[in-house]
């Protein structure tokens, strides 16, 4: 089961989970260890923020502000995908 975020989370994609562009194919990946993943652009959009540790409110912030949309909208699309990604160990929750 995940856990729900805060916004006041502050969270953070490891230095191990490196976010590429990969010109041949056009695409995005994640490159972590012994994987390649292919993250959706939602995803990436997510992952290019939190390249330092990030407060979740903060994202959402800036993306209700970005895409001129109701920051509830927002949380309530991106709080399970970003709790998945917490939960994989592909996002993690710092102290701040």
């Amino acid at each position: 089961m995940m856990t729900p975020l805060s916004p006041s989370d502050t969270l953070v994609r490891p230095t191990w989970a490196r976010l590429k562009r990969c010109d041949v194919r056009g695409v995005w990946v994640l490159l972590v260890p012994e994987q390649v993943l292919y993250p959706c652009p939602t995803t990436v959009e997510v992952l290019e923020r939190l390249a330092t540790p990030t407060r979740f409110g903060d994202v959402l912030a800036a993306l209700a502000q970005e895409y001129d949309a109701p920051i509830d909208v927002i949380e309530e699309d991106l709080g399970p995908l970003v709790s998945g990604l917490v939960e994989q160990g592909y996002v993690r929750r710092v102290h701040a």
